[in-house]
């Protein structure tokens, strides 16, 4: 269950238990730390990348047909949400203006003209800078959501062999 806002907490304090949440949800997910951290990296990839509202779904296949772990798919899509969005968006479109050595105004201002959606330029290097932008963002998330997971377990696993210890 999604935690529900609470009346009187910052945005700041929402945020962070939003991330609290969607972390006890990742390293508590079963399977292989690889299968979890491949498959939390699907959708960090799929949702940074513009899939313009199927990036559930297409996660969900991708990581049956690959055999990841769909739950962490399913949460590494929501890396992208109406926070982040503004920020990966420009951040797109500054990677790809740096790559084709273009200026940044430039792209933006085709983009806003023209919107993402339309074949020109300006959202050709978006989708350049975006698509780097997704595979250095999935490649970090891999190694956090392994670590993740095996820190928290090997915390786990402690912790009952010290209640182990303690009660014998």
């Amino acid at each position: 269950m999604i935690p529900r806002p609470v009346p009187g907490r910052t945005r700041l304090q929402r945020l962070r238990r939003w991330c609290r949440y969607l972390y006890l949800r990742l390293v508590r997910v079963g399977g292989d730390p690889v299968h979890i951290g491949l498959g939390f990296a699907l959708g960090v990839f799929l949702g940074v990348f513009p899939t313009f509202g199927i990036g559930i779904p297409v996660a969900l296949g991708l990581a049956t047909l690959l055999r990841w772990n769909r739950a962490a798919a399913m949460l590494g899509t929501l890396v992208m949400n109406p926070l982040t969005t503004p920020f990966f968006w420009s951040l797109s479109g500054t990677v790809g203006a740096l790559v084709f050595g273009i200026g940044r105004e430039e792209v933006f201002a085709e983009i806003r003209n023209g919107g993402i959606r339309a074949a020109t330029k300006g959202s050709l290097v978006y989708l350049a800078g975006n698509t780097i932008l997704a595979f250095s963002a999935a490649t970090i998330s891999y190694f956090l959501a392994v670590r993740a997971v095996r820190l928290y377990r090997e915390g786990r696993q402690r912790r009952r062999e010290e209640r182990k210890r303690g009660g014998s």
